[in-house]
C-alpha cells in the first residue's frame, strides 16, 4: 500500500512523540551530521523494549544518544543498556544525552570498536542486541549476537535496506554488499526468525531460538 501525505499524517498520531531529551539528543545529531534512527524507528525500538521487558541491552554504534534513549525508555526500570561507540566526540554527545534523559546511572558506555569490544561481552544475557554501527561488518556483528541473545531474545538492525541500495544488483561497495550477506544469513539461519519493518531506512528484526536448529 503507498501511504500519501494524509495517511501518514494520521498514522503520526499513534507514533509515540519525542520528550525533550529525545529532541534535543536528536538536534544535536543533526548539527553535528550524525545518522539518527528515524522517529518511527525510535519508537518501534521502544516498543519492541517494552514488549520484552527488556533488562540487559547491547548498543553497537551510540552516535548521539538519540536511539540509547529511546531503548532505554522501554526498558525494564532495572536494566542496563551497554552501548558500544567507536568515536570518541560521539559518545560525549551520546553521554549527554544519556544525563539529560536521567538514564546515565543505567549506562554502561564503552568507547571502542564493535568487533573489539563484543568478544568481551557474556553469552546468552542479552534480550536485544541492536545494530546501528559499520554496515560491512554487520555479518560478523551477527556471529557475536546470536551468542550473546538469551533464547527468545531479539536482534535487532537499522539501515537494512541502505535507501535501497541492497535491491539493486549494480550496487556493489563494501557497506551494500555487508548488508546483503547480513540479511541473507539471518533468513536462512533456522536459530532465527525475522521480517523486516520498511520504517526510517529498513529495521531489521529477529528472535533468537537456538533450539530450532536441533529440529
Amino acid at each position: 500500500m503507498k501511504t500519501d501525505d494524509r495517511t501518514a499524517s494520521y498514522l503520526e498520531g499513534f507514533t509515540e512523540t519525542e520528550d525533550e531529551p529525545l529532541r534535543a539528543a536528536r538536534a544535536r545529531s543533526e548539527e553535528g551530521d550524525l545518522p539518527a534512527v528515524s522517529l518511527a524507528t525510535g519508537a518501534l525500538l521502544r516498543w519492541f523494549a517494552r514488549l520484552l521487558g527488556a533488562r540487559h541491552v547491547v548498543e553497537v554504534g551510540s552516535g548521539g544518544g538519540y536511539s540509547g534513549l529511546w531503548l532505554m525508555g522501554g526498558m525494564d526500570p532495572r536494566g542496563s543498556l551497554t552501548t558500544i561507540e567507536l568515536d570518541r566526540d560521539h559518545l560525549s554527545l551520546a553521554q549527554r544525552a544519556y544525563s539529560e534523559g536521567g538514564v546515565s546511572d543505567r549506562v554502561r558506555a564503552i568507547l571502542g570498536a564493535g568487533l573489539a569490544v563484543l568478544p568481551k561481552l557474556a553469552d546468552a544475557t542479552y534480550d536485544i542486541v541492536f545494530l546501528d554501527a559499520v554496515k560491512a561488518e554487520y555479518p560478523d556483528y551477527l556471529e557475536h549476537a546470536t551468542r550473546m541473545l538469551r533464547p527468545g531474545g531479539l536482534l535487532l538492525a537499522d539501515n537494512v535496506l541502505w535507501s535501497g541500495r541492497v535491491a539493486d544488483a549494480s550496487q556493489t561497495d563494501e557497506d551494500t554488499e555487508g548488508l546483503r550477506t547480513f540479511n541473507a544469513a539471518v533468513r536462512d539461519d533456522p536459530r532465527l526468525s525475522q521480517t523486516v519493518f520498511t520504517v526510517g531506512d529498513g529495521l531489521l528484526a529477529a528472535t533468537y531460538h537456538p533450539e530450532a536448529a536441533a529440529r
